[in-house]
């Protein structure tokens, strides 16, 4: 493409007073043609070029018969640099687009491997999903409880407003070791989305969850909670939703089983 364009300016310069305007008007074009090409508008490109080689040619072939003078070899070179310019545009494209996909592969590659949320260094919706199968293995062999709660901010878009983005993402952290302090070791807590929902695999009844989240309540509720993020209080309000799980309603089915419990959570106002 770039060779193109110099070759068009070698000719500009080489082809003399005689035929200035004409290589002028062809290198101009060129110019089109490169810029189309580099934007992606190959095909566009492919007709400029083929219009303005023609109508260049013709021209110059009418003018040489009606007066009656030889044709310039210069000006044949003026065939072969809009298709070069053309071919090298294509290259070009071609390149950007295979680097385009290659980087898309690679980054939907990443976070397929990637298992942990990079703000609260818990495990996120994708480790979830695949210890659930696990967890509910092991409970069913071992005839014991298991149980799925989701905890969703409320009013995360106003705090998201008030707050700088430092202070709402260390409230996020805050809640997530609150979190992590109340259940047991045994107990799994994850990072489902990028707003502060909690998901926690429970290895308890209905009873259990029910007292995980009067001890949680009790600790988000302390005045002193977020006092070290903002010299003003913050108050945090989460939605609270638990299932224990059925063999014979979610049938190993995690997804259905997180869309119950959070369906469940948006009902706790």
């Amino acid at each position: 493409m770039l060779g193109g364009l110099l070759l068009a300016a070698i000719v500009l310069y080489a082809g003399g007073d005689e035929l200035f305007t004409g290589s002028l008007l062809m290198t101009l074009v060129t110019f089109a043609i490169a810029l189309l090409g580099s934007f992606q508008f190959v095909t566009l490109a492919i007709v400029l070029a083929g219009v303005a080689t023609v109508t260049h040619i013709g021209i110059r072939i009418f003018l040489s018969v009606s007066q009656g003078t030889g044709l310039s070899g210069v000006m044949f070179l003026w065939l072969i640099i809009p298709g070069l310019t053309v071919l090298g545009a294509a290259l070009y494209t071609g390149g950007q687009k295979k680097l385009q996909t290659e980087n898309a592969l690679l980054r939907r590659q990443v976070e397929e491997l990637v298992m942990i949320d990079p703000l609260t260094n818990l495990y996120n919706l994708r480790s979830m999903f695949m210890d659930m199968q696990t967890q509910v293995s092991f409970a069913e062999r071992n005839n014991q409880h298991i149980s799925l709660m989701v905890i969703k901010m409320k009013y995360h878009d106003e705090l998201k407003r008030v707050l700088k983005k430092s202070q709402y993402e260390q409230v996020l952290i805050k809640v997530s070791k609150y979190v992590v302090s109340t259940v047991r070791l045994e107990d799994r807590v994850y990072a489902i989305d990028d707003v502060g929902s909690l998901a926690i695999i429970l290895t308890t009844d209905k009873a259990g969850c029910k007292s995980v989240v009067e001890r949680l309540n009790h600790k988000l509720e302390d005045p002193d909670a977020f006092t070290d993020i903002s010299s003003h209080p913050i108050r945090v309000e989460v939605k609270i939703g638990y299932l224990e799980y059925d063999k014979k309603q979610f049938k190993r089915d995690a997804k259905e089983f997180l869309a119950r419990v959070e369906e469940e959570c948006d009902f706790d106002d």
